[in-house]
């Protein structure tokens, strides 16, 4: 990844960004360029995570295809038990 190096006051508006403010920044934007550089990944372990969501994803869609089903059936349940009502109404009436 290359970065544009600014000096104190550049690119920073009317913040004026300067002195121990601007060397703060600077000693941060260094600790997460080295942060990220140390903790690059393996293709290795690239993979165990990518298997490891991919695992998790297809268990939470059975538990929602699981979830729709129930509500499915449900529901079901309850319109035939308010035509049944319905009808059974109807007779008597």
């Amino acid at each position: 990844m290359e970065t544009e190096h600014l000096e104190p006051g550049e690119g920073w508006g009317e913040s004026g960004v300067g002195g121990e403010e601007w060397a703060r920044l600077q000693s941060l934007l260094e600790l997460v360029r080295r942060e990220n550089h140390r903790t690059e990944l393996s293709p290795e372990r690239r993979e165990r995570i990518r298997a490891r969501v991919m695992e998790r994803v297809e268990r939470n869609e059975r538990r929602r295809r699981r979830a729709r089903a129930i509500l499915v059936g449900a529901s079901t349940m309850l319109f035939a038990g308010l035509v049944l009502t319905l009808v059974i109404r109807a007779r008597a009436g």
